[in-house]
């Protein structure tokens, strides 16, 4: 006698759906945030940012220490001379992120710098502050 058993299926169609859906979901709501190795608190500003930000960032922390950052995150590129990668890449245009506490007589420095080097474009990382 042969007894023939129902073998039940579970279906994870509909599960895979609700995983996905709240995937998506988490993705949509929350924010993707960057991490700033180097902590600086910009200066705020009323007003905005130009989402195109050159390819080179200066960075002058508060104590005067100036790195070089690049959108592709090299990590040779910070542990040269910031003047040997200016000099090297001659970019027309480059990102100043400085930190607000910085003293100007930095700030002044900085500019001097980039004046002589020829840069014909600083763009001054600021944060937008609606008033």
């Amino acid at each position: 006698m042969s007894s023939k058993k129902k073998i039940k299926q579970i279906n994870l169609i509909p599960l895979i759906n609700i995983i996905f859906l709240m995937l998506i979901f988490f993705m949509l709501a929350g924010t993707i945030t960057t991490i700033d190795p180097y902590k600086i608190k910009v200066p705020e500003s009323i007003i905005k940012n130009d989402p195109l930000t050159p390819f080179l960032t200066i960075i002058v922390k508060k104590n005067g220490e100036i790195f070089i950052d690049t959108k592709n995150r090299k990590k040779e590129l910070q542990k040269r001379n910031y003047l040997e990668i200016l000099r090297a890449r001659k970019p027309n245009e480059i990102s100043l992120k400085i930190d607000s506490e910085t003293p100007s007589e930095y700030f002044l420095k900085i500019l001097k710098i980039l004046e002589n080097e020829k840069i014909k474009k600083v763009v001054i990382e600021t944060n937008y502050v609606k008033q």
